[in-house]
């Protein structure tokens, strides 16, 4: 009896301590299981302990289940572990991802918002009927499908300052917006840009790429209007996909190719599919001198992936590429 008076109460650790330990914990699982423990540690697992700052793997959020929408499910790639939430707000609801944020637009009205999967907190935008000449130019009956892709400037968990560029419509465009907005600002470089295939945010301004191979630069920071110019036209194929990527401070422009899909049944094997074991000839792709060629696979289909180098961040200005001033002017 002696002995198990001596063992330690750990629901009576001080606030402080345990401020600290939650802090560093890197896994997202083990910060909710935290807060499972005990009620003086659900207490700690708050938001504001939550450090985002620490490198993690992502989660993939898989799709919604017919028989309980009120639940999503992530799939950890670190360690292929499956975790059940309950998010109410992405209940119906078309998702994509920034900085660990959901935008979520409904299926039938086509609202657009902005939800922690896990705090629950949820910003509401401005609808998408707000987007310049939407009427006369979004004739799709999904309103879930409007935003293809969704960027944030600034996590809104830590800065009431942040933009969230998107690439929105039928046609492509890209437009963003600022906390307070009523209304969807469309990005324009002398014309609207359309056909827009990718963007992302780097080294404090977005980076777009167009299905035409035009690249360019975009600087909406501050309250005055957005900046573009225009960095790169690189060589284009209309079978083609472009996107942008960033690895250890530099940015790359990929194009992806489709090759074959593999199939199950003998029955429907493409002809592609014995050439292989004979090596003979498949295809010709595109191809330009400055670029390299790479073959992946990914969810049972091989891609051909042409990288084309667009920045590279430096530190010393004598080292500093011809590109480098285009990007940092902002005029």
């Amino acid at each position: 009896m002696a002995e198990l008076q001596d063992v330690a109460d750990w629901s009576d650790l001080q606030h402080d301590l345990l401020v600290l330990v939650v802090r560093r914990l890197n896994l997202i699982e083990d910060y909710l299981n935290f807060g499972m423990v005990c009620k003086s540690w659900h207490y700690v697992a708050t938001k504001a302990n939550f450090n985002s700052d620490l490198p993690r793997i992502p989660w993939l959020m898989l799709a919604e289940e017919e028989d309980d929408n009120t639940c999503r499910k992530f799939f950890s790639l670190y360690n292929g572990m499956i975790l059940k939430k309950r998010i109410p707000g992405a209940s119906g609801k078309r998702c994509v991802e920034s900085m660990g944020w959901l935008i979520t637009v409904g299926k039938d009205e086509g609202k657009i918002s902005l939800l922690h999967p896990f705090s629950g907190v949820q910003i509401e935008l401005s609808h998408q009927n707000t987007t310049e000449d939407y009427y006369e130019l979004n004739d799709t009956d999904e309103p879930w499908t409007f935003i293809r892709k969704a960027v944030l400037l600034a996590n809104p968990s830590q800065t009431s300052d942040y933009v969230l560029m998107v690439i929105e419509g039928p046609n492509r465009f890209l437009s963003f917006w600022r906390p307070g907005d009523l209304l969807w600002t469309r990005i324009r470089n002398g014309t609207s840009f359309q056909h827009v295939s990718d963007v992302v945010y780097f080294d404090g301004l977005f980076y777009t790429v167009a299905y035409s191979g035009c690249v360019y630069v975009c600087d909406v920071a501050g309250s005055g209007p957005a900046k573009s110019h225009f960095v790169a036209k690189l060589p284009r194929d209309p079978d083609a996909e472009c996107y942008i990527l960033e690895s250890l401070g530099s940015l790359f422009v990929v194009t992806l190719y489709y090759v074959i899909k593999r199939v199950e049944d003998d029955r429907d094997r493409i002809p592609l599919t014995p050439i292989f074991a004979k090596s003979h000839f498949v295809a010709k792709l595109p191809r330009d001198p400055d670029a390299e060629c790479y073959i992946l696979e990914s969810l049972g289909s091989l891609f051909v992936v042409t990288l084309y180098y667009v920045i590279k961040r430096v530190e010393d200005d004598r080292d500093r590429i011809p590109l480098t001033p285009i990007f940092a002017k902002r005029s």
